[in-house]
């Protein structure tokens, strides 16, 4: 059964949360980051740091949102990196990222 894509409007606003120490562009950061992980065919490494992003965020009261995001990483990482708003050079990383040839 195919995931379905998550809205990532509601982990921007929980990263925004952090803004007061200043913690919330690393965040992002590290989304994207695991997104691009995922993108180069490393979709465990991508996992695990999506988990440990989701720990420090406060991983059991948002189970249920977490777990729908993971669920369908792999299959939407490029669309999910695109939309998270990391740092320009991160971003200009992934849209540079071109999948090799089969």
């Amino acid at each position: 059964m195919a995931s379905r894509k998550q809205s990532l409007e509601k982990l921007s606003a929980i990263f925004e949360e952090r803004k007061s120490n200043e913690t919330d562009m690393a965040f992002r950061n590290m989304f994207a980051c695991a997104c691009y992980l995922s993108m180069l065919g490393q979709n465990e490494a991508g996992r695990k740091q999506l988990i440990s992003l989701f720990d420090w965020l406060g991983w059991g009261k948002r189970k249920t949102y977490f777990r729908a995001i993971l669920d369908s990483f792999t299959e939407y990482a490029p669309e999910y990196a695109s939309e998270i708003s990391a740092n320009h050079e991160i971003n200009k990383v992934i849209s540079g990222f071109e999948p090799a040839p089969r």
